[in-house]
């Protein structure tokens, strides 16, 4: 092929026509969300096969499996899954649908980030930069705790599934499971900072705290780090 690139569309119904009546057609966050380990599983034995047929180079796996979670979760569970076997062709990649994972150590515990690498409102499906987070103890085993996000400014935002829209929620936060956004309008050369307090699980103590550093690039937020 001129291009070189075997793309497998999976077009299939994920819910009963009915149930897609009166759901819409795409799935929430939150249901995308819960099949997540599974589908990253599949990605994960899908890639070893890519790899093993010389479809997908060994050093472009992470990034492939990064754009094709940032595809699954921004298109409704709707998405492409497509085996690259040009080297270099993950670099032309829409950065915007690409997930990104940020990770710290914290006297809590490791801290991972999922959000995306760039988050443009014009671009993105999603009604902000979202703000999924876990930590794990040495072992791996995720550690029982809360999350307090702190914005200075612009606002953040969950999914209200009985509202059935996205409602804003003040500049403080404290993460009860359901996805979490933070969106400002994108301008040329701005910087952000977000502070994440990480609590004990039942006492309102604080165990950690990072900060999470954005600019604008391209007009684009881009998540830069996590200290």
């Amino acid at each position: 092929m001129l291009y070189r690139m075997l793309c497998l569309l999976l077009c299939a119904a994920l819910l009963p026509a009915g149930a897609l009546a009166a759901q819409g057609a795409y799935l929430s966050m939150e249901d995308l969300q819960s099949i997540q380990p599974a589908y990253e599983a599949f990605l994960e034995e899908l890639a070893a096969l890519l790899v093993e047929r010389g479809l997908l180079a060994e050093e472009d796996v992470e990034d492939w499996m990064l754009y094709q979670l940032g595809d699954f979760l921004q298109n409704g569970g709707f998405g492409s899954i497509m085996a690259l076997y040009t080297p270099g062709l993950l670099s032309m990649a829409d950065n915007t649908v690409t997930l990104g994972r940020l990770s710290v150590q914290t006297d809590a515990g490791q801290l991972v980030l999922e959000t995306l690498q760039y988050y443009s409102p014009e671009r993105s499906s999603l009604p902000g930069l979202p703000l999924d987070t876990t930590i794990t103890d040495a072992e791996g085993r995720e550690v029982a705790c809360r999350f307090r996000w702190i914005a200075p400014t612009g606002m953040l935002m969950v999914w209200d599934e009985t509202a059935g829209q996205v409602v804003e929620v003040g500049a403080t936060y404290i993460s009860d499971g359901r996805p979490l956004y933070w969106f400002e309008e994108p301008a040329e050369g701005l910087t952000e900072e977000l502070t994440l307090e990480i609590l004990h699980a039942v006492e309102d103590r604080e165990l950690a705290r990072v900060t999470l550093r954005l600019r604008v690039q391209d007009g684009c937020w881009m998540p830069e780090a996590m200290q």
